[in-house]
């Protein structure tokens, strides 16, 4: 069979136009698609997603460092990344190793002909790089697909709307911009239908295109797993057909690459599976230096929380809807529910194809319930996406039945409108949520935010705790600031002991700016009232020297000039020249306005911020204040103060006790 004996047959539809004139439109299409991709590219921003560093940096440890290991580079600022694993003592990417390892090869060619490097010409390195395997690829690969559906329909507007959907209404598009596996499993899949379609059933078929079609459909299966079942049917369709060529072109031409996928999973991981397959273990959920890792406490949309059932309706109606963000494939859906519009036709297979790794790769991720994170943050539900060549081949069918209408082609076209305002928008896609997501919060249909964490009482102080039973030396802290001019000032906080069975003694002693002597004082707070939540006035009973309270000691141990709450506002895990291990902290914060000094006319806001934190004397790691201009919100000042030593550290529990 010749690609004259699977052209469309002549009919009532048929395009009065040559078939030279489609091919020139619909490389127009592709040519003009490609460019604005380009254009983006070009002020893309650089490595913007924890999904691409991780790539990266797999791609500078190979070429640099000859080793899959990315501990060096994820610790350079702007490198780091949540899609990380740890295993045996070191940092991988949890990527499958095979595309990052033929990216390197491409960048250590780049830096030999140019000498551009990944942390000196970032921009330019990766911007160059992407335009290679992914924008290129896809203009080919959508020029290879072209031709295909010219095969499937006769009609030049059929035709037209199809590859229009491709060039700019597919959801491929915003990940053009990014390091990711979704655009080249697309690009082959792109180039494998028109491949297998050309040679199914053609007893005349070139070897080359069978051994090309075995390459290419392992490389997409590689690069996204759930299309094994895509590879697996494939070479079961063309086995049947003709046999021969297919075990030795087909069949070896897919083992190449997926030796290499396995070569290179066991380079990196030490196992012929990836890391993918370790999810949920240590692997991912570990503990490094005292900060778990992001999925041992996912955030977000990252965390699971929604039924399977709402889970099905957003993944196809819902915020990051197949059919809701990028309607045409409801054309697709309308061809799949009316199978005698091809179940008669030569196309069937590849229609019954689509139809059902659709089906079945859906229901695979819905099975999935402690991965229901719609893709995480991105525009489109990006493990469906490789799918959108046997959509658009889908939706041909309808195509032809009714292109002839005049209101199907102004629903087609208005479909085919909000297709492409879904790929187009937002400029900074991938990484970020899609307009239908952000309309939804916004409206309050849905929240995916974490809530604010608590305290477990009440603050009116920044001291987070005291020490509890007899006298305990060790228990003191020291805290310095660096001023404007370069001034150190110093403020020690240490246990004095019981002075009762509900007071407690606390020594501060504060060194300001310019004096040579530490300023010493004593404090009786009441333990009970102080764990109470009271506020200063209420637990602060008096000074050790026999001084009465004055509005300054008050002002001290409030941190504001008049009382006034602490609120939660986030955990952080800060990490100090204290210790190795970083420090569990739950950032509190509260602000006032006053009237600025000698200025009635204008209103200041202090803010302070405190790192509350358990494993430290008095429950505190550093805190900062700001001042600034109430009515424009310009900063005036910023004073910084940070533990600079501790006599001991306590143990973490569990739960913050704050």
């Amino acid at each position: 069979m010749t690609d004259s004996d699977i052209a469309p047959s002549a009919d009532a539809d048929a395009s009065p136009f040559p078939a030279w004139t489609a091919r020139a439109l619909c490389l127009l299409m592709i040519v003009a698609s490609m460019s604005v991709v380009t254009a983006r590219l070009a002020e893309a921003p650089v490595m913007s997603s924890a999904n691409d560093r991780s790539r990266w940096c797999t791609v500078w440890a190979l070429v640099e460092r000859n080793t899959y290991q990315i501990d060096e580079i994820h610790e350079r600022p702007g490198w780091a990344t949540i899609d990380q694993v740890r295993h045996q003592g070191h940092f991988y990417s949890s990527k499958p190793p095979l595309l990052p390892r033929i990216v390197a090869e491409l960048y250590r060619g780049l830096k030999f002909l140019t000498g551009w490097t990944l942390t000196d010409q970032t921009a330019l390195v990766t911007r160059t790089l992407l335009f290679v395997i992914n924008v290129l690829p896809m203009g080919i690969a959508l020029a290879v697909f072209s031709h295909l559906v010219q095969r499937l329909t006769a009609s030049l507007w059929a035709q037209l709307f199809v590859m229009a959907c491709a060039c700019w209404g597919m959801l491929l598009l915003p990940f053009l911009t990014a390091f990711n596996n979704h655009t080249i499993a697309a690009s082959c899949f792109f180039i494998v239908l028109p491949l297998a379609a050309g040679i199914w059933g053609n007893a005349q078929a070139a070897g080359w295109k069978y051994l090309l079609c075995g390459l290419l459909a392992a490389f997409g299966v590689c690069n996204e797993l759930p299309a094994a079942l895509f590879g697996l049917g494939l070479f079961s369709l063309l086995l049947v057909d003709r046999a021969r060529p297919t075990l030795m072109l087909f069949l070896p031409g897919a083992l190449v690459v997926l030796a290499a996928f396995f070569v290179t999973n066991y380079q990196a991981t030490g196992s012929l599976k990836p890391f993918y397959s370790r999810y949920g273990t240590e692997t991912y959920e570990f503990v490094h230096e005292g900060i778990p890792s992001y999925w041992k406490e996912p955030k977000g949309i990252d965390r699971p929380r929604d039924s399977t059932w709402t889970y099905l309706w957003h993944c196809t109606f819902g915020h990051h809807g197949i059919y809701s963000l990028s309607p045409i494939f409801l054309l697709t859906l309308a061809g799949w529910l009316s199978p005698g519009l091809w179940w008669k036709s030569r196309w069937k297979w590849f229609h019954l194809m689509g139809l059902g790794l659709t089906v079945v790769t859906l229901g695979f991720y819905l099975t999935k319930t402690v991965n229901y994170n719609y893709g995480g943050v991105s525009v489109a539900l990006r493990w469906m996406m490789w799918l959108t060549p046997f959509w658009l081949l889908s939706m041909t069918p309808v195509l032809s039945l009714l292109n002839r209408r005049i209101w199907f082609r102004a629903l087609a076209l208005l479909l085919l409108s909000v297709s492409i305002f879904s790929a187009w928008y937002p400029p900074n896609a991938p990484w970020t949520q899609n307009w239908l997501f952000q309309l939804m919060t916004r409206a309050g249909w849905i929240d995916y935010s974490e809530p604010v964490p608590r305290f477990s009482h009440v603050h009116y102080t920044w001291l987070g705790a005291l020490p509890d039973g007899p006298l305990q030396p060790d228990y003191v802290i020291h805290f310095q600031t660096v001023r404007a001019d370069g001034q150190v000032e110093t403020i020690q906080l240490q246990d004095g002991g019981p002075i009762s069975t509900s007071e407690r003694l606390i020594l501060v002693e504060r060194t300001h700016a310019g004096e040579s002597s530490p300023v010493k004082t004593g404090y009786r707070l009441n333990v009970d009232s102080f764990r109470a939540g009271e506020s200063v006035e209420t637990f602060l009973a008096s000074r050790d020297d026999g001084q009465p309270l004055t509005e300054a000691d008050r002002t001290f141990f409030r941190g504001m000039p008049r009382r006034i709450q602490y609120l939660g506002s986030r955990i952080r895990y800060e990490k100090t020249h204290l210790r190795t291990d970083a420090f569990r902290c739950h950032v509190g914060y509260t602000y006032v306005s006053v009237p600025a000094p000698n200025q009635e006319q204008q209103t200041l806001r202090i803010i302070r911020d405190i790192w509350f934190c358990e494993e430290l004397p008095f429950g505190i790691l550093r805190w900062e204040e700001h001042v600034e201009n109430a009515a424009d919100r310009k900063q005036l000042s910023r004073q910084v103060w940070q533990a600079a030593s501790a006599g001991k550290f306590l143990k973490r529990q569990p739960q913050s006790p704050f």
